[in-house]
């Protein structure tokens, strides 16, 4: 009979349970990115078909969020066209803005110059408001891209299917169960069968390179020819130009993985730069708020990228490099609809 591990030494190995709101948001994006991928496998084959598919996904998230962008960039035109007043506002009680009462006048009357123009300060915030879901929820569906991807869940199960019927008592003591056992807690090593299909597909999504190597070469001749070619597949799927997309990225200068994290601050930091570059802020206070923000922000995503899976942090650049595209196109669109504004005004003068 063969050794048991426990189902809990498994399920340790993988992304804890994501919730209900972020499981359901990476089960529908899971199906969108399924059928996505289908296609690229199709026209492609599998060679960075998986980091392809990322690209793709991303494209259509972002599309499919226009109407939220273009609130967002029409909130901050209304909010440079009545700078203005808010700059005029803010003089008038500036003698006295310790005041509690003058500071209730001065929001009350804020807040009547907002209602004129129907502008929402809050606006602003619907875009990442809906992206951080999607971002969970992604790097869920990238810790357990098998369990998404169909064509990846079927090159896990015939290899699981082909370690399985080629064990033996020694094969899993000496080789199998040690594997398991150095990715959890020893909290959590307790009973489970290791011949059970689904679980088995989860281990192999954990294990490294070397690893991988050990398990073959354990196995009988026969099993690691039949292994090889669909473990050449898994990498070819996975791989986007010389990177692991499933994998933690990590901090390593000599890796080309360090470009993700790289790109990832420099693109949020182009992105937030020509989304705000042409704000008038006359409060010093605000002004230098907006220039903190506008540095922390890009350290921050790539302090963060460095420790989610690569393809995490490839969907946040391609997002980025859209919505700069997408930010050039508005703002044009914008800036004739301050001309026309202009225009009216002094003929009404």
């Amino acid at each position: 009979m063969f050794t048991q591990i426990s189902l809990q030494l498994l399920r340790g190995m993988v992304q804890k349970d994501p919730g209900t709101l972020t499981g359901t948001i990476a089960y529908v994006l899971g199906i969108l990115l399924n059928w996505i991928y289908e296609g690229i496998l199709f026209l492609f084959g599998e060679g960075n078909s998986l980091g392809l598919a990322i690209i793709v996904f991303t494209l259509v998230a972002r599309i499919l969020m226009t109407p939220l962008t273009y609130k967002q960039q029409k909130s901050m035109y209304v909010m440079r066209k009545i700078q203005p007043e808010i700059n005029a506002l803010q003089e008038k009680y500036k003698n006295a803005s310790n005041d509690p009462e003058v500071q209730k006048r001065l929001a009350a009357e804020t807040q009547k110059i907002y209602s004129k123009h129907n502008y929402n300060p809050f606006s602003g915030c619907l875009p990442l408001i809906i992206q951080l879901p999607i971002f969970f929820a992604l790097y869920y569906i990238m810790q357990n891209a098998f369990l998404y991807i169909n064509h990846i869940k079927d090159i896990y199960t015939e290899i699981a299917n082909i370690i399985i019927s080629n064990s033996s008592q020694d094969f899993l003591d000496t080789t199998l169960i040690p594997i398991a056992l150095t990715k959890v807690p020893t909290s959590l090593h307790e009973t489970f069968n290791v011949v059970n299909i689904n679980d088995l597909c989860k281990l192999l999504n954990k294990i490294t390179p070397d690893q991988w190597t050990s398990i073959v070469s354990a196995l009988p001749s026969a099993a690691g020819s039949q292994i090889e070619p669909l473990y050449t597949s898994q990498t070819a799927i996975e791989t986007f130009l010389g990177v692991r997309v499933t994998e933690t990225v990590g901090f390593d200068i000599r890796s080309i993985k360090i470009l993700i994290p790289i790109l990832s601050g420099v693109t949020t930091w182009l992105s937030s730069y020509l989304m705000t570059r042409k704000n008038d802020i006359s409060n010093p206070q605000m002004a230098q708020q907006q220039k903190i923000m506008n540095i922390i922000m890009p350290l921050m995503m790539a302090y963060i990228t460095i420790s989610l899976p690569a393809g995490v942090g490839l969907y946040w650049i391609v997002g980025n490099i859209f919505m700069m595209v997408q930010q050039q196109l508005l703002n044009m669109y914008f800036e004739r609809l301050a001309e026309k504004d202009k225009i009216k005004e002094e003929k009404n003068k």
